[in-house]
């Protein structure tokens, strides 16, 4: 009398070769799927950046710090007002204060429309050291208007233009402010804050946060 077969329980997988293929055959489809979803979306990423690109900052207040990077006017890496009104200014800050011997206006477009610099302490007061009709040439696209600093002032660290933005020209714009000593080094800006912009950007700007070393 032969033993009767024993019949394996139902919960227990039974491979063989046909079902071995069918499991490689679904992952690796899924890993195909995987991988050419990631590089549809890199694809996908680049055509918005081609077709739809963000959003630049054009003659904002971060467009007159550092060094002058736009002779024209036209690139819009310089401030410039909106022109809605005559009483236009930018106020610049710098790192550290500074022995200036000149405050150096980098105008640009339309130049010749600063009509005062004052020079503001870091109580805020604000001590005017030129006002009147600018002398850079009105003809030129770009002018260098340096304000001479006086001996009364033993540094400075704040920078107050006002331009007239109606009556000579609707955008008297400045790629620039630079403090240069007696030995002819210069620094630049690197904070500002503007009565109005051209364009939609900030009012303010800052690139390097900095607490005040003012001799005053």
């Amino acid at each position: 009398m032969t033993d009767p077969v024993r019949s394996r329980p139902w919960y227990r997988l039974q491979f063989n070769l046909g079902t071995l293929l069918w499991l490689m055959l679904v992952i690796g489809m899924a890993i195909a799927w995987w991988n050419d979803r990631q590089r549809f979306e890199v694809r996908l990423q680049k055509l918005e950046q081609t077709y739809a690109p963000a959003a630049q900052s054009l003659w904002g207040a971060a467009d007159i710090l550092g060094a002058p990077d736009d002779p024209t006017g036209t690139a819009g890496k310089s401030w410039c007002p909106l022109g809605s009104n005559g009483a236009d200014w930018v106020e610049v800050g710098f790192n550290r204060a500074v022995a200036a011997s000149t405050i150096d206006l980098y105008e640009t477009y339309a130049v010749g429309c600063v009509k005062e610099v004052l020079v503001v302490d870091r109580a805020g007061n604000e001590t005017s050291i030129w006002k009147g009709t600018d002398p850079t040439p009105a003809a030129a696209r770009t002018g260098l208007f340096r304000v001479p600093v006086p001996k009364s002032l033993p540094a400075v660290q704040r920078v107050k233009i006002h331009v007239d933005s109606v009556g000579k020209s609707p955008w008297p714009c400045l790629d620039a402010v630079g403090l240069t000593s007696a030995t002819g080094k210069t620094v630049w800006a690197t904070s500002s804050a503007c009565s109005s912009v051209y364009g939609n950007s900030s009012l303010t700007a800052s690139s390097q946060q900095s607490k005040w070393q003012g001799f005053w």
